[in-house]
């Protein structure tokens, strides 16, 4: 690869950093089902429990998780919880991984 060539990719170190963040938090299948889920969409955790077809413990872990690193943000009305993404690249690296592995 020419240096010509990697300008096209991320040169700043704290850009390289939050794209490797955002990696790790999406490289669990879990989590990247539920962001695949959510979409543009805000759904409950109920909603997500059904769709992604785990444990209500399972899915609020990892909700935590994505909750912690930024991913989704939520909100709460009495006791239900309503989430969604709050990161527009994740929904972006969803869309790319579509078009590479849906056919």
């Amino acid at each position: 690869m020419t240096n010509l060539a990697t300008n096209d990719f991320l040169n700043c170190d704290a850009d390289i950093a939050r794209a490797a963040e955002l990696l790790k938090v999406m490289s669990h299948p879990i989590r990247l089902k539920i962001i695949c889920q959510l979409g543009h969409e805000e759904k409950t955790v109920q909603q997500l429990i059904n769709s992604v077809g785990t444990t209500q413990s399972n899915v609020s872990q990892h909700l935590s998780v994505m909750r912690e690193k930024g991913v989704v943000e939520f909100r709460k009305i009495a006791t239900r919880a309503f989430y969604k993404v709050s990161e527009e690249s994740a929904i972006n690296l969803v869309k790319l991984l579509k078009t590479l592995y849906v056919k």
